[in-house]
């Protein structure tokens, strides 16, 4: 791995730490500050996604057109402004849940550019041959800020929920300084091997049954936002891998935030206290570092398209275990939690890496972007159906509900390119069909 890779993965270390103490803190602050409802708490995590909704298309855009690390500098800068607001307003004892609601959505709008920026950076800081595993080590940073991120927010939650955001401050600001020192030196504009595309297409761009999609024309004049959003679009819609696989996690995004939006309220409402529930909570990034440790092994094993699916059947059966939440033992919760992300890192790393692989260098950004649409967009929708859902149905129901649909979203992918067409042995020569890819709150990517 190259030395920038090297910046890049302790920002976004330090980024997701930031992040996931922030989304663990925003329902506790809600809950335990402002007197929230559980309809509220789901509702506050319908706004911190609606950015991908909102802005993630031309974000792909924009993106394209800039320096990568200014963007994610910048997406830092807004992030840690706007959690410093509430530690301040809180402090202040100025904190209401409109203000938490503002935070929210300015922190996921923010997210949205460093997010798209930083996939769209790695093809160019790592050979081809090594996707897989620097995408499974930022994988694996992202699981253990999701293990250390509830905790600490929990823990900090013990004296005063708002504290986690004064840390989550901090986090981003580590996060931007060590992106500052990528501007330093000036980089070659391309290492060999990084990020060049092979030139046989079916060999090199998806492995075998794992095709790239017809080229793009691109006009020699630099399109504008709309025409650029369309080409992103326009790949993903004739690229069958990619069409199936944002339908299939579109689906159990949808469906898993509507049971992560309600978690922690309803594990309150039983009974726990807010640092069992963070600790619980961690579950998720536990299994999804788990997770990281054998998504190499199963991609170069089982093949592109084989892994991709198996990633998001794994978490199947633990899907529908955790919408069992309060007519179950907290422990099992926690253990299907550990399920769900162990199985979403699986499915990220492969799939993430497949759209790297299968992606013109000049479209990553807004084809990233537009996946990120497709498929992120669907949280906001399930946390707010979530939210509706509380007012005519008890909150255990539409867990249970939720962690139903999710477990078939699998489905979706059983004709995915390469589930037949691989064997294990093709599946384990070294090629970028081997270096195969988003689940949000350790959701699909």
């Amino acid at each position: 791995m190259t030395p920038e890779f090297g910046r890049l993965f302790a920002a976004h270390a330090a980024s997701q730490l930031g992040f996931r103490i922030a989304q663990t803190a925003f329902p506790l602050t809600a809950l335990a500050a402002c007197g929230a409802s559980a309809a509220e708490a789901a509702a506050l995590m319908a706004v911190q996604t609606a950015g991908f909704l909102l802005v993630g298309l031309p974000a792909g855009s924009w993106v394209d057109r800039c320096r990568k690390v200014p963007v994610m500098v910048a997406a830092d800068g807004a992030r840690c402004a706007a959690a410093l607001c509430v530690a301040v307003a809180w402090a202040a004892g100025l904190l209401q849940l409109g203000l938490l609601y503002a935070a929210a959505f300015a922190v996921g709008v923010a997210s949205v550019f460093f997010d798209i920026a930083a996939q769209s950076a790695v093809p160019a800081l790592v050979p081809a041959r090594d996707l897989v595993a620097g995408n499974a080590r930022l994988s694996a940073a992202e699981s253990a800020a999701a293990v250390l991120g509830p905790v600490l927010a929990g823990a900090l939650a013990w004296r005063a929920a708002p504290l986690g955001f004064a840390v989550s401050t901090l986090a981003y600001a580590l996060s931007a300084a060590f992106l500052l020192l990528t501007l330093g030196p000036r980089r070659r504009s391309r290492r060999p091997g990084c990020g060049a595309q092979p030139r046989d297409a079916d060999e090199g761009r998806g492995g075998a049954g794992l095709r790239a999609a017809p080229p793009i024309p691109r006009p020699a004049a630099r399109a504008g936002v709309l025409r650029d959003v369309a080409e992103g679009l326009r790949f993903v819609a004739a690229h069958p891998a990619l069409r199936r696989i944002a339908a299939a996690t579109g689906l159990f995004n949808a469906a898993w935030s509507a049971v992560a939006a309600l978690l922690i309220a309803l594990m309150l409402a039983h009974g726990l206290s807010r640092t069992g529930a963070g600790a619980v909570m961690s579950a998720l990034g536990a299994g999804g570092l788990a997770g990281s440790f054998a998504v190499r092994r199963l991609a170069r094993r089982l093949g592109a398209g084989r892994s991709i699916t198996v990633g998001l059947m794994l978490p199947a059966p633990f899907a529908v275990l955790a919408g069992l939440t309060g007519r179950v033992p907290v422990w099992a919760t926690g253990v299907a939690l550990f399920g769900v992300g162990a199985g979403a890192v699986v499915y990220n790393v492969g799939q993430i890496s497949l759209r790297q692989a299968v992606t013109p260098p000049e479209l990553l950004g807004r084809v990233n972007a537009t996946m990120r649409t497709l498929v992120w967009g669907m949280i906001p929708f399930g946390a707010a159906l979530a939210s509706a859902a509380t007012r005519i149905a008890e909150p255990a129901d539409v867990v249970l509900a939720g962690g139903g649909a999710a477990a078939c979203a699998w489905v979706l992918l059983l004709r995915l390119p390469g589930n037949r067409s691989e064997s294990p042995r093709r599946a384990a020569e070294p090629s970028v069909g081997d270096n195969v890819e988003d689940v949000g709150a350790t959701s699909p990517r």
